[in-house]
């Protein structure tokens, strides 16, 4: 009996052991409320607002109310987030006992339990789009493109595929996060907020103890240049030790964050991310009061332990050193090193053979014989104020639109030579995903690209056009590309955008494939900042996919080539390239 029950025990141990223990106050005991204006900058240091920030007790973890934050995200949707697009979003706010409820003007709410910290929503992903009237999960951030004034190249095809999603519940009690409810108002921490209900529209809300910032995804700089404005302004905070209470909440705000929204968690089989730390060995230093330690093992757990292209550790807390941020950024990297993803990133041959051949950079557009070939190594956005209706672009311009309308204007010139046209990807490490939709609607006449929610499990495929004659009319002419003999450069070194397109292509039959298989990344990217001001980004939930009879692929192993190229020569040497070509029609 004693045996027995020893080894009862013993497995109550290890069950314990397995469940995530964060601290959780008694949900009996109503804590003291206290009240602080504090600052916001808005995504410039000249749009500052004053709010009521809230603090439970001693601690010194931020809250903010529903009421407040229904204001503030209407506002940030129209004024930066969506700037000029006409949408509809609006979000109000009501307490039903101890929930408070944000809904949307299209009717999806999402409920804010107090008594079980939790947030329920009907839909998920019909609760963040910006507008009723888009596609579920839609890629494209161009608003209300259809009409002559609004257009701008890209038109929303009918057709569209939607399938919704399960509801979802984020059981934030299993983490430690606590909400409240009092006087008619609902309590969240403002972390809390930024991570669920506004980073996923790429805006983060950071915190260095002084004041907040509310910051467009890569607004903060630091990266790899030097801070903006509102960054150095950020990271002016004198540095300290993190709080017992700001130490326990933001890991468990970190664990809870990673579980719902990583999009690769079942990619990379692990059970949870707080497992993860313990088996990393990071969980102490993320749950201790020391913030540079907890920065260095947030860096050791995104960069080494996660390695996958897309999650990258980005800035320092200003809270974590007196050096900057930027310096310290690199320091880690010299210092702890990275996982062998992100060291294939770092050591390329593809660039180095291409440098052979084109010492100062291939040029955009290049006809060699009968064959055409384009090149850009980033999906990039137009500049703010570009216009090609009213200029047309030159062999000069760099960004997608302008490369991709200068190459069609000189393939399909009265006389042109050109027979086959070479999208060369092979160096290519992503970027705008609007960009891709251009190219893909460009080479096909019609674009479409899957968009899997692994959270809620809700799919979409929008399908689209692009105006490629500039007669700001979406027709016959503007099939693009289509009656020429269509090829992808790839290589492992084709990431992210760089390896949509090709797996795009390939499930049409349309566009053949040449190189060696791309390198993956299926999620797009997701800003995220700590409770004390920590930039970083992971892989998000939405996870990119081609569809073919009726079913979802993922496109994270990257495509392969129906062509493969042995030699990194044979990539580059455009002359030998165009005849193995021409030998293969």
């Amino acid at each position: 009996m004693k045996r027995i029950l020893s080894i009862l025990l013993a497995i109550t141990m290890l069950l314990t052991l397995s469940v995530p223990a964060f601290a959780e106050e008694a949900k009996n005991v109503a804590p003291t409320i206290s009240k602080e204006d504090m600052s916001f900058y808005l995504n410039d240091l000249d749009d500052m607002k004053t709010y009521p920030v809230y603090f439970m007790g001693d601690s010194d973890v931020p809250y903010f109310s529903l009421a407040d934050w229904a204001e503030l995200m209407t506002y940030l949707m129209h004024t930066y987030i969506k700037k000029d697009q006409n949408i509809s979003f609006e979000l109000s706010f009501s307490m039903e006992g101890n929930t408070g409820v944000l809904t949307r003007e299209d009717g999806y709410p999402a409920y804010f339990d107090c008594d079980a910290d939790s947030v329920y929503f009907w839909d998920y992903d019909a609760f963040q789009r910006p507008d009723e009237d888009r596609v579920l999960i839609d890629i494209l951030g161009v608003g209300n493109p259809g009409s002559e004034e609004e257009v701008m190249y890209f038109q929303r095809c009918p057709g569209s595929y939607e399938r919704y999603g399960k509801d979802v519940t984020l059981d934030l009690a299993s983490y430690g996060i606590d909400m409240v409810a009092d006087g008619g108002n609902c309590y969240v921490p403002i972390q809390t907020l930024s991570d669920f209900l506004l980073a996923i529209q790429y805006m983060n809300v950071f915190y260095n103890g002084e004041a907040f910032y509310v910051v467009q995804f890569g607004g903060m700089g630091g990266f790899v240049a030097d801070y903006s404005p509102i960054g150095e302004k950020f990271h002016t905070a004198a540095p300290k030790e993190r709080s017992t209470a700001m130490a326990e909440f933001s890991y468990g705000e970190l664990c809870a964050v990673m579980d719902y929204l990583y999009g690769l968690k079942a990619v990379h089989g692990f059970e949870s991310f707080d497992l993860l730390c313990k088996q990393a060995g990071c969980d102490h230093a993320l749950k201790g009061t020391d913030t540079y330690a907890a920065d260095e093992a947030l860096y050791k757990m995104i960069n080494i332990h996660l390695d996958d292209g897309h999650s990258n550790f980005v800035n320092c807390s200003p809270l974590a050193t007196d050096a900057p941020s930027r310096d310290a950024y690199f320091k880690m990297l010299q210092e702890l090193g990275i996982g062998n993803a992100l060291k294939n990133t770092f050591n390329d041959p593809f660039a180095e053979a291409r440098a052979a051949f084109y010492p100062d950079g291939a040029p955009v557009y290049e006809e060699v014989g009968n064959t055409a070939y384009i090149t850009f190594d980033e999906f990039k956005d137009p500049e703010e104020g570009t216009d090609y209706y009213a200029t047309a672009p030159t062999a000069e311009v760099t960004d997608t639109i302008g490369v991709m309308l200068y190459a069609y204007s000189q393939i399909m010139r009265e006389g042109s030579p050109v027979e086959n046209v070479v999208l060369d990807l092979s160096n290519n490490s992503g970027g705008s995903s609007d960009m891709v939709i251009f190219v893909v609607s460009a080479f096909l006449g019609q674009g479409s690209v899957t968009v899997e929610n692994t959270m809620s499990g809700a799919v979409a495929t929008g399908l689209y056009k692009v105006d490629m004659n500039l007669d700001r009319q979406f027709d016959d002419q503007d099939l693009g590309l289509t009656g020429k003999n269509l090829f992808c450069l790839i290589s492992p070194n084709s990431f992210s955008c760089g390896n949509l397109v090709p797996n795009v292509f390939k499930n049409t039959g349309k566009v053949m494939l040449l190189g060696r298989t791309s390198g993956g990344g299926s999620c797009s990217v997701l800003p995220l900042s700590t409770g004390y001001g920590t930039d970083f980004r992971i892989s998000s939930p939405y996870r990119l996919a081609f569809s073919k009879n009726g079913s979802f692929y993922d496109i994270d192993r990257g495509a392969e080539p129906d062509f493969s190229l042995a030699r990194l020569s044979t990539f580059y040497d455009r002359a030998a390239l165009t005849d193995y070509i021409n030998d293969l029609k």
